[in-house]
């Protein structure tokens, strides 16, 4: 994170504000799969031109808390110059080739990519984009 960037909260855990958080939804696997398959997802999204790509860790959890999800499979995506739509393609290409679904965050704006048919993510995705797109 860069010094001075803003903070926000997510799920009990700050993240540079410019972020894109990228989470894995959890299955019955448990937060090791889970995990596994985000470091998986942190591989591509590496291949792309990203600044970083950095798994989201909760720090400390104060005792007696509850309702705090597991960070399992949670990343934070500065996507430089790939771009956000580079990033969201590899995303969705992601999910598909997985069978599972990814949600993905930019300042509390939450799309949930799925296995729905291409036509109808791509549409979910460029409304979604438009919002937080240039």
């Amino acid at each position: 994170m860069q010094p001075g960037s803003r903070l926000r909260g997510w799920g009990g855990v700050m993240v540079a504000g410019s972020d894109l958080i990228v989470r894995v939804t959890p299955a019955d696997d448990g937060d090791e799969e889970t995990a596994g398959l985000a470091r998986r997802l942190r591989a591509e999204l590496l291949d792309l031109d990203v600044d970083a790509v950095e798994p989201v860790s909760g720090g400390v959890v104060p005792d007696g808390a509850k309702g705090l999800p597991s960070l399992a499979g949670t990343l934070a995506v500065r996507w430089g110059t790939a771009g956000l739509a580079a990033v969201l393609v590899k995303i969705r290409d992601w999910v598909t080739r997985n069978a599972r679904s990814v949600e993905v965050t930019i300042d509390g704006d939450t799309v949930k990519v799925t296995g729905a048919t291409a036509q109808q993510q791509e549409q979910l995705l460029n409304a979604w984009l438009a919002r937080h797109g240039p």
